[in-house]
């Protein structure tokens, strides 16, 4: 009996363990899902274009066109990447209509006016423009992250040089 007792202690055990994980996991999912949407909207507000999450492929897309700006294909990925951000800018706008996180609800109706000001703007135009704007932030963006990384390897690089200088001068 003793043993039984033992095993359903430990079953009940594990299961509250896996269940706060559970809870954990998903609040982390549910915390990154609404950090995006509000990262995206101040993106949105802050710079009048989508964030380049939302069109990376069409950017990638339009770097690899032979063909410039103004061709058939980059005409083709242009409206496709507009369709795309439209539809994600009225899912955001949907979000924050039943949002519980807006501060109040005139908050709410600025942030809302705000994106449809932004979404009339992206009816009318034109997506080479944006796409090319995007395309030089993400080159400055992966120049940064590249000088960064140089930083970061040169801080390295001093530190185990300073480390085997250490050790070449120490005997143990």
């Amino acid at each position: 009996m003793l043993k039984l007792c033992l095993i359903f202690l430990a079953f009940i055990a594990l299961f509250v363990l896996l269940l706060r994980a559970a809870v954990i996991f998903m609040g982390k999912i549910s915390g990154k899902y609404v950090g995006e949407k509000h990262k995206a909207a101040e993106t949105i507000i802050n710079t009048g274009t989508p964030p380049i999450t939302w069109i990376c492929n069409s950017v990638k897309k339009m770097a690899k066109l032979r063909e410039g700006p103004t061709g058939a294909r980059a005409v083709k990925i242009e409206e496709k990447a507009r369709n795309a951000c439209l539809k994600k800018l009225e899912g955001l706008t949907k979000y924050f209509k039943t949002s519980p996180l807006c501060q109040d609800e005139e908050t709410r109706k600025i942030l809302l006016d705000e994106l449809s000001k932004v979404g009339q703007a992206w009816q009318e135009k034109d997506w080479g423009e944006i796409i090319i704007l995007l395309k030089q932030k993400a080159k400055i963006k992966a120049d940064l992250r590249q000088i960064t990384l140089r930083q970061k390897n040169i801080a390295l690089d001093k530190k185990n040089k300073r480390t085997v200088s250490m050790k070449k001068t120490h005997k143990y």
